[in-house]
């Protein structure tokens, strides 16, 4: 019996309808196992803070006005976050909001807004696999297997669709897919500069969301600087990305950026110095391409070195702070009882000691799709090819980076898609070509992420309890970021509240009462308050106690979520400390319950003079 041979999904028509049913089939999955959830909470302190930020855009709080001042009440915050993405939000919102109630436009739109972006996070992967597949050589044979076999992994790796989940509002899912669209566009080849226009473009804007991305795209563009150093002939695709990235970074900058801060340095966010350095590369980049493209190698390369000398020049010296990160101007104070527990920058071996089936789920993908990657060297013109070193590079970095910040794995896991995609084709295609559709469904199978980590949760497996044996009890629901908990906090009077920091968000997000602390890191004097009375002898009346430093913030409300009594912020607490003697279950005579003792979330008024 002859066996059908495996549908060619490689033109592009029919790419990007494959692309549409993988996100089709991903949403769909994700909207039954989620959408129920959705209304119970907000998802995580970021998607909270965001539908905080959009809301306050539909009820009338200016484009530019980006201060939060509901948090650390009476200074407030300026926050570092992307207003493009606030704009879209609450577009989508004020969309909804014509044919339906507020609160119903509110869970469509988040439960609509991160899916919509698995369409061109979709496409990217699969254009990305057939630029693998296909090689430098043009080689068709095996690129519609790739997209099959790559599409698969689309739809059966779980850990995929972590950041495009419903609830999912904050800026993560935007900068995957941005980070990916720029790496396609330095890929792409030929005499056509539309790779270049979308590389630059989606560097522009995807640097205006946030700098996550920001060592992946500075790859792309050095690629593309290289390729013109020992090709002249590039010199056109590198003026166009120069031009494109330059003009799409200061349109966003100037778009997003209130007019008396464009003078403002900063090393979170797109500001001056970063603009600034962009564009003394964007255009030397453009001058380089114009002036050196009949110049031997020697001027190029030395053309090419000093417009780069000189960009890094004018980021460090517009705030030399920058050398230290992006957390250059954090407070070294909140290091130890916060910012250096933060789950999503936890490295992978780390969480592999907690949670093992996360980690494997997260690390998996990325090490099979290195080992892809380098299987398609096996072909001698594909180590020649400019695009798969590109890709190699930011697969490699990606990879380095997520294993070091479990948050940067996702990024990692989806450009894996396509060397696997396009390493398991090339296989099929080359040792059984006559198997067909079953050849390629069958090598798609075995080649998921999804078998081997199953494959990796079976080797660390701990050996089975001994009959008999207490089993032990799953960890309770982490009821502390419910929307219900904060309702009898909702029905009282407007306050400032005091808590520990991961409650913060949802206080301002589900309640009319103001936060003293949240978890960002521009608002290190209302975090470092909160801390100093939580800390604080419960029962001292003199001036160093936590009741006269919460009464000198003027604090209203003091909130306990026993959930939380086991997290490290309590490490080394003192006994007696408003914190600890909350945790207990005790609370001093100056703090009276305004709700049930039982409750989730237990509201405390201050009392006294």
């Amino acid at each position: 019996m002859k066996l059908p041979a495996a549908p060619d999904l490689a033109p592009d028509r029919r790419l990007v309808l494959t692309a549409l049913a993988a996100a089709l089939i991903m949403a769909c999955i994700m909207g039954w196992q989620d959408g129920k959830f959705l209304s119970a909470g907000l998802g995580d302190t970021d998607d909270a803070t965001r539908l905080m930020m959009a809301r306050a855009l539909l009820h009338g709080q200016g484009w530019w006005d980006q201060r939060i001042v509901r948090f650390q009440p009476p200074m407030g915050v300026y926050m570092h976050w992307s207003r493009l993405l606030d704009g879209g939000i609450a577009a989508m919102m004020g969309l909804f909001r014509l044919v339906m109630p507020e609160s119903r436009a509110e869970w469509l739109t988040r439960f609509l807004w991160p899916m919509l972006w698995l369409v061109p996070a979709c496409i990217a992967a699969l254009l990305l696999t057939r630029r693998l597949a296909e090689g430098p050589a043009r080689r068709r044979d095996t690129a519609g297997a790739a997209v099959l076999i790559a599409a698969l992994c689309l739809v059966t790796t779980t850990k995929l669709g972590d950041q495009f989940r419903p609830g999912r509002i904050d800026h993560h899912d935007v900068q995957i897919v941005l980070a990916m669209l720029a790496l396609l566009g330095g890929c792409l080849r030929g005499p056509s500069v539309r790779g270049a226009a979308l590389a630059g473009l989606a560097t522009g804007v995807g640097l205006a969301i946030g700098l996550e991305a920001l060592a992946f795209d500075v790859l792309v563009g050095a690629a593309f600087a290289l390729a013109f150093a020992f090709d002249p002939k590039e010199a056109r695709r590198l003026e166009t990305y120069g031009a494109t990235l330059g003009l799409s970074t200061l349109s966003a900058f100037c778009l997003q950026t209130p007019p008396w801060r464009w003078s403002v340095s900063a090393c979170d966010a797109m500001a001056l110095n970063l603009v600034g350095g962009i564009a003394v590369a964007s255009g030397a980049l453009v001058l380089a391409a114009r002036l050196t493209e009949r110049r031997a190698l020697p001027w190029r390369l030395g053309a090419l070195s000093l417009g780069g000398a000189l960009a890094a020049a004018a980021y460090v010296k517009l705030d030399p702070n920058c050398l230290h990160g992006i957390f250059a101007d954090v407070d070294p104070a909140v290091r130890p009882f916060w910012l250096d527990h933060v789950q999503e920058v936890r490295p992978l071996w780390v969480m592999f000691k907690r949670e093992p089936e996360n980690a494997l789920a997260l690390g998996v993908p990325a090490v099979l799709g290195c080992l892809a990657w380098g299987l398609l060297a096996v072909r001698r013109d594909v180590r020649r090819d400019q695009g798969w070193l590109l890709f190699g590079a930011v697969l490699l970095a990606t990879t380095v980076a997520g294993f070091l910040s479990n948050r940067m794995a996702y990024y990692a896991d989806w450009l894996a898609v396509a060397p696997i995609g396009a390493a398991a084709a090339a296989l099929v295609q080359h040792r059984y070509a006559r198997g067909g559709l079953f050849a390629v469904v069958l090598a798609g199978a075995i080649a998921q992420p999804m078998t081997a980590t199953g494959l990796g949760l079976m080797a660390t497996q701990k050996p089975a309890p001994k009959p008999g044996a207490r089993k032990p009890r799953p960890d309770p629901p982490d009821y502390c970021y419910d929307s219900a908990s904060y309702r009898d906090l909702a029905r009282l009077p407007a306050g400032t509240t005091l808590s520990e920091i991961d409650l913060g968000p949802f206080v301002t997000a589900l309640t009319p009462s103001s936060s003293m602390s949240a978890p960002y890191h521009r608002m290190s004097w209302g975090i470092l308050q909160a801390r100093h009375v939580l800390v604080a002898d419960a029962d001292d009346p003199g001036p160093d106690g936590a009741y006269a430093l919460a009464r000198r913030l003027r604090v209203t409300y003091v909130l306990e979520c026993r959930r939380h009594a086991n997290h490290v912020d309590r490490d080394g607490l003192a006994p007696n400390s408003l914190q600890a003697v909350l945790d207990r279950g005790d609370w001093p005579d100056w703090l009276e319950l305004e709700n049930d003792e039982d409750a989730p979330i237990r509201v405390f008024k201050i009392v006294g003079e």
